[in-house]
């Protein structure tokens, strides 16, 4: 992972509660350190970036859940997202 999406994450990260309030499950777009809106899928927050500008790796798509969620959230190409 580059470190401008590292960045990108670590303000996320600092402001999750305020981010994911009211909009627990949608996901954010996050790009130069504000937030561009929600969206009810995480292609859709990357369409949005891609037909406004945004260039691949100056931005985060991430989805809205609490911390503790997040920690027991894994990908795996055969299963996509699951919970453990």
């Amino acid at each position: 992972m580059n470190e401008e999406l590292i960045s990108l994450y670590n303000w996320f990260d600092i402001r999750r509660d305020d981010l994911i309030k009211d909009h627990e499950g949608e996901w954010v777009l996050v790009s130069g350190n504000e937030s561009f809106g929600y969206f009810k899928s995480q292609s859709e927050a990357v369409s949005y970036a891609q037909s406004h500008g945004f260039k691949m790796g100056t931005f985060l798509a991430q989805l809205c859940i609490p911390r503790e969620q997040e920690r027991n959230m894994f990908y795996s190409v055969n299963r996509g997202v699951f919970y453990a």
